[in-house]
């Protein structure tokens, strides 16, 4: 490898280190490990996979995307699907000796082939994947990193892999993870205020949680200008100009 790669490496080690909320983990990927393994959206899926099925909720996930559509919300959303799409990519790895692979062309499998048909419909925008696996010996559990790209070949240098992959399973293993919301379940709650749509439900409850706009754009996959709408839409309907007062109708 030439210098610049090495560099690049180094540099994706280094800022590992400094990684201490969900936010960071997203803006380093898309500056530092996205100029090593070019990629849209990763997926990280962990749990008993032995004991799991596609319909009980033994597997957990988490979501750094940068396209619209597809976030840690949706995925969860979709988990009966989600379940059983990583379930098959699982034995695929266990199949590959529990080494790391590459599935290009995904338009192009055979249409026996199930990971074509078990993505949900907001993948279909996705190509190419790699899959990395880890093994906790202690727990029993297992984890599955799954990059998509939108190209239709998926360029990995094997080297890369090798260097990166444990340093982004640590820093998954110590950041908080988001927690799916039943935004449907907040407005049940709430039945004496104004129709809040699902998405400004969701919007609320991060900004609850103490999240920037910049962070509930991250979680949700929608731009900064589109969460301010949101926000602006919420106080209307709520007839309020503060969040703190849309969080405390919320709250009641």
């Amino acid at each position: 490898m030439n210098n610049t790669r090495w560099e690049n490496i180094f540099s994706v080690i280094q800022q590992s280190y400094s990684i201490e909320t969900h936010l960071d983990f997203f803006t380093w990927l898309q500056r530092e490990v996205n100029a090593l393994l070019p990629h849209d959206m990763l997926l990280a899926c962990w749990g008993n996979f032995n004991e799991a099925t596609a319909e009980n909720n033994q597997l957990s996930y988490d979501v750094a995307s940068n396209l619209s559509g597809i976030s840690s919300q949706i995925v969860n959303n979709n988990s009966l699907e989600m379940n059983a799409c990583l379930l098959s990519l699982h034995k695929r790895w266990l199949d590959n000796n529990r080494c790391w692979f590459v599935i290009n062309q995904l338009d192009n499998l055979a249409s026996s082939d199930q990971i074509q048909v078990l993505f949900p419909s907001n993948f279909k925008q996705l190509k190419s994947l790699v899959v990395y696996g880890v093994t906790d010996v202690r727990s029993g559990n297992e984890c599955l990193y799954v990059f998509f790209s939108k190209e239709n070949v998926f360029n990995v240098p094997d080297l890369v892999m090798g260097m990166i992959m444990p340093h982004v399973d640590n820093v998954l293993r110590k950041i908080k993870h988001l927690q799916p919301i039943d935004a449907e379940g907040v407005f049940s709650a709430n039945s004496n205020l104004p129709m809040l749509s699902v998405r400004e439900l969701e919007v609320i409850h991060w900004i609850k949680s103490g999240k920037t706009n910049q962070e509930i754009g991250v979680i949700l996959a929608i731009s900064q200008n589109t969460v301010k709408s949101h926000v602006k839409r919420v106080f209307q309907k709520l007839n309020v100009t503060k969040r703190a007062q849309a969080i405390a109708m919320l709250s009641q």
